[in-house]
């Protein structure tokens, strides 16, 4: 197994966060996430999920077709002693109705604690920034 890394700063752990959804690492993803039952995830369109286990199949459905192109940009952060804030837009690299590759956007809230081992995300939610973005090709995930 795997030792968890240790992060000095929320912005380490969020571009983790980005690195193992790109390599659809699930190891990587899962040892990001703050050991506490009450930590929540919400994939755009999707459901609150609620607890690790609940988070780990989620990520491990996404990651079965392959890692996911998201970049975050317009990055805004909020960092307290042991809480931090970032507000993203989310540029995702999905394959649209056409065949063609196009880009979504997501706005996405992280929230992040910090604990003696270092820096671990508490929060990650995510959903579609246009009501009108591009048409995705049925069954894709954007995250």
């Amino acid at each position: 197994m795997r030792r968890a890394p240790i992060f000095t700063t929320a912005e380490a752990v969020e571009e983790a966060f980005y690195d193992a959804m790109q390599r659809a690492d699930l190891d990587a993803m899962m040892s990001l996430w703050a050991d506490d039952e009450e930590v929540v995830c919400v994939h755009p369109g999707g459901g609150r999920l609620v607890g690790l286990d609940a988070i780990r199949s989620a990520w491990g459905a996404i990651f079965h077709n392959g890692g996911v192109d998201a970049r975050p940009t317009s990055v805004r952060t909020y960092t307290g002693a042991v809480t931090a804030v970032h507000s993203v837009v989310e540029q995702v690299l999905v394959t649209g109705r056409s065949g063609r590759s196009e880009v979504a956007e997501c706005i996405a809230t992280n929230v992040y604690i910090k604990h003696a081992s270092g820096w671990r995300i508490l929060l990650h939610q995510s959903a579609p920034a246009h009501e009108e973005s591009p048409p995705i090709a049925a069954g894709t995930m954007l995250h």
